[in-house]
């Protein structure tokens, strides 16, 4: 157990206490994420400050260095969490006093949303719907009900509702950083609960699916992917999506590209902005709206057709 009367006690010191005491209470990966953080970025710039003096000035000087200034505005919003839950740890035993508001007004840069063509899914549609392979199912499942790589891997035939022609997401699956390299091994495969309470939900199937899936039903323990009580390596379905998107000569998209396929087609359907963001399990509505409502190339032409159409007949 730390002294805390120590005369001069290290924001290291206490950073290392904190993340001790949460390593029991966060998913492995948030503890692998956040001892990163601490080691790679703050302890190398704040890690020598007096915890007790340590002030809002201080931060704000961290975050203009150069080395964090150009981190991504999610990896800048840990850092600011990590550094105050470790400051209220100190506050909450008394040994020192809050820092004020840490308002840096990050603002997320907007990255484009990639997605594949209609002729493009068409052509990978075509081309899975010749294979009988439970992997074109896990395929199928990503276009039509946007479920990420993670959540398409540790999907178990248990999860599936044959009544009600769902799906509920339970786990996910995750590659992350082994702490214990004793055999080499730099990354390992971990199945865990929903990155989120909103990540946890159950998404209807469309006919052609539930069908697809009473073909290939098996044993409720089986994770479907795999047809075992092994699940599907995350690395391994991607390069799957890879070469199948070689074979039909689409670009080479990554798999997350799936699910902004869904959700674009799904504005483009007419689907309401609240329905889609409760499939995708996005925390909020404005999540959604952030990110998928543009106007694609296909939205602008009908728009454009339908004012010339509107001014021949007025």
């Amino acid at each position: 157990m730390m002294n805390f009367l120590k005369s001069k006690l290290t924001y290291q010191e206490i950073l290392e206490e904190w993340i001790t005491d949460k390593k029991y209470i966060i998913k492995e990966q948030s503890y692998i994420k956040y001892i990163n953080l601490i080691n790679k970025h703050i302890n190398p710039l704040l890690g020598d400050y007096n915890y007790k003096n340590l002030n809002n000035k201080d931060v704000e000087k961290f975050f203009q260095h150069a080395d964090i200034k150009n981190l991504s505005s999610s990896t800048k919003k840990t850092i600011i969490y990590i550094i105050k839950s470790s400051i209220n740890y100190g506050v909450d035993r008394n040994i020192r006093k809050p820092l004020g508001d840490i308002d840096l007004k990050i603002k997320k840069a907007k990255s484009k949303v990639v997605y594949f063509t209609k002729h493009e899914q068409e052509t990978l549609e075509n081309y899975l719907e010749s294979k009988n392979d439970i992997r074109a199912l896990g395929i199928f499942l990503c276009l039509y009900t946007g479920i990420r790589l993670g959540e398409v891997c540790g999907l178990k035939w248990s999860d599936v509702d044959f009544n009600n022609k769902s799906i509920t997401i339970n786990r996910t699956v995750q590659r992350i950083k082994n702490t214990n390299d004793s055999n080499g091994n730099k990354t390992k495969k971990i199945v865990s609960t929903p990155k989120s309470e909103t990540s946890k939900r159950t998404i209807p199937l469309p006919d052609f699916l539930y069908s697809m899936m009473l073909k290939y039903k098996s044993n409720n323990n089986h994770y479907i992917l795999t047809d075992s009580e092994d699940f599907k390596d995350t690395r391994v379905f991607e390069k799957y999506l890879e070469n199948t998107l070689k074979k039909c000569y689409i670009r080479n998209l990554n798999f997350h590209t799936l699910r902004h396929t869904f959700a674009t087609r799904s504005i483009e359907s007419g689907m309401d902005i609240k329905t889609l963001s409760e499939i995708l399990g996005h925390a909020s509505y404005h999540i959604t709206l952030d990110i998928y409502v543009h106007s694609t190339i296909d939205q602008k032409r009908d728009c454009i057709n339908n004012l010339v159409s509107y001014l021949n007949n007025s």
